[in-house]
């Protein structure tokens, strides 16, 4: 069975031909796992989307309905809901029309404004293995790493069927050079983060250059959002997990991002709790994971 037939299209395209009078060029675009279909409370969920003033919305963990739940309180448009290849519960709300998507369903071409359109990819990679925790010698689907080749080698052969499919779906739209966007979980960090520099400031345990972050700025020139406003990881290590930590020897980290391709970002932020991590603080903020927002200029 080809990979394309793998993603499981299981929700509906809600379609609209009118748009805002007051649209604008620039779109904000979040990534926000929300924790198996609202974490905590369903009504905070809706409010970190509200309040975080996001055009656009992946969300990773749907389930419950949750997806429908947030746009309808938002009063939005379009909510599109799918399986990730391994099954994983995902979608993606917009206030904005959907006008097309690929032949998998994964993305979805969102009309921003009468002449102005951008596509939309949501990704939840697999959590099993998470290679931080066993390079800190915590057992978590495997016993421990000791060396950047073992973590790659493991984060790899995790995650290598998801990358290599998101890829393949975004080189495909990218031939219609308008701007693309990829949120997602990726439970996996950037390469960008885990550097000599982090490193030496105790930010990692030894440089790592994580794979599916390279692998997707390499074959398809997408961008770290986040990384592109904040370049240095350890003045602004921007953690997005964990402000739900189990245990006393959690490994905090940014495993959440916002890639771009063909817009300018001009902001991104961290949205989650009452925390010097969090630029957008949601009261009783109801995750584990903290959400992404970033904004783009549509050019």
């Amino acid at each position: 069975m080809k990979k394309t037939l793998l993603v499981i299209f299981t929700g509906v395209l809600l379609m609209s031909t009118l748009f805002d009078a007051n649209a604008t060029d620039t779109v904000r675009v979040m990534s926000f796992n929300i924790w198996v279909g609202g974490g905590k409370s369903i009504d905070r969920t809706v409010a970190v989307v509200k309040e975080s003033g996001a055009d656009i919305a992946g969300i990773q963990e749907e389930a419950k309905n949750a997806a429908s739940i947030i746009a309808k309180s938002l009063g939005w448009r379009t909510v599109h809901t799918y399986k990730s290849l391994l099954g994983k519960s995902c979608a993606i709300i917009s206030k904005y029309p959907v006008v097309d998507s690929t032949a998998s369903k994964f993305g979805v071409k969102l009309q921003i404004s009468e002449d102005k359109c951008v596509w939309m990819f949501n990704q939840h990679l697999n959590h099993c293995p998470y290679e931080p925790y066993r390079l800190k010698g915590i057992e978590y689907c495997g016993g421990k790493l000791n060396t950047e080749e073992e973590a790659i080698a493991s984060a790899w052969n995790a995650r290598k069927n998801d990358v290599e499919f998101t890829i393949a779906e975004i080189r495909k739209v990218q031939a219609e050079n308008i701007p693309v966007f990829l949120t997602g979980d990726f439970n996996e960090p950037s390469y960008l983060d885990w550097t000599k520099r982090a490193a030496d400031a105790g930010l990692c345990q030894i440089p790592v250059a994580w794979p599916a972050t390279k692998k997707l700025h390499e074959q398809t020139g997408l961008k770290d959002s986040y990384r592109t406003i904040y370049p240095d990881e350890v003045v602004k290590p921007g953690h997005t997990w964990t402000p739900a930590p189990e245990m006393e020897n959690e490994i905090f980290d940014r495993i959440d991002f916002v890639l771009y391709w063909g817009a300018t970002v001009v902001k991104s932020e961290i949205v989650g709790e009452k925390t010097p991590e969090s630029d957008i603080v949601i009261n009783d903020y109801p995750s584990d994971h903290r959400a992404v927002l970033s904004v783009f200029k549509i050019d």
